[in-house]
C-alpha cells in the first residue's frame, strides 16, 4: 500500500479535513494539503496588548512541527503552532503516550506517533461527513491513534 492510501484510509467518508503521515523528521511521507513539504512563510501574529496590531514572524512549519513534538508540544515560535497555515492551539500533550490534541477555530486536529512517523488529522465542524453528521473531535482522535498504533505495530 503507498503512503498516499493510509491519508485515504484516514480521510475516507469525509470524516476528516486533512491527513498527513509525516516523518518525526518533519518531512511529509504524504497528504491531502497539496503540498510537497511543510512551508516556510510569513505569519501574522497579533501583539498581545492591541491585537489590532500585526507582525509578520517568518515561520518554519517543519522546523516547528519537529520541535514541538521533542518539547511536549511547544512550538518554539511566538506565531505557535500551524500546520497547511492553519493556527492551532495545544489542548493536550502527551510524551509517553505520544499523543496531542490541538484546537483551531470550528475545529481541531490530532497528532500520534511512533519512533519514525507521526500521523496527523484536522477536523472542522463546519464540514459535514458523507452520513451528514459534522466532523468531530472523536473520529478524529480515533483514526488517528488507530493509524499510528498500527504503523507502530508494523515496525514505523
Amino acid at each position: 500500500m503507498s503512503w498516499d492510501a493510509y491519508v485515504s484510509n484516514l480521510t475516507a467518508n469525509g470524516v476528516l479535513e486533512y491527513a498527513a503521515i509525516i516523518g518525526i523528521d518533519g518531512n511529509i511521507w504524504a497528504s491531502n494539503f497539496g503540498v510537497a513539504a511543510l512551508p516556510s512563510y510569513q505569519a501574522d501574529v497579533p501583539d498581545e496588548k492591541n491585537p489590532d496590531i500585526i507582525t509578520k514572524v517568518a515561520y518554519d512549519e517543519k522546523t516547528t512541527f519537529v520541535h514541538a513534538l521533542t518539547h511536549k508540544g511547544e512550538p518554539g515560535n511566538v506565531a505557535g503552532i500551524r500546520i497547511n497555515n492553519q493556527k492551532y492551539y495545544s489542548i493536550s500533550f502527551d510524551g509517553e503516550q505520544k499523543s496531542w490534541y490541538l484546537k483551531k477555530n470550528k475545529g481541531g486536529a490530532c497528532v500520534a506517533w511512533s519512533n519514525t512517523v507521526a500521523v496527523f488529522a484536522s477536523f472542522s465542524q463546519t464540514i459535514n461527513a458523507e452520513n451528514g453528521a459534522p466532523q468531530n473531535a472523536s473520529d478524529c482522535n480515533k483514526r488517528v491513534l488507530d493509524m499510528a498504533k498500527y504503523l507502530a505495530d508494523s515496525g514505523y
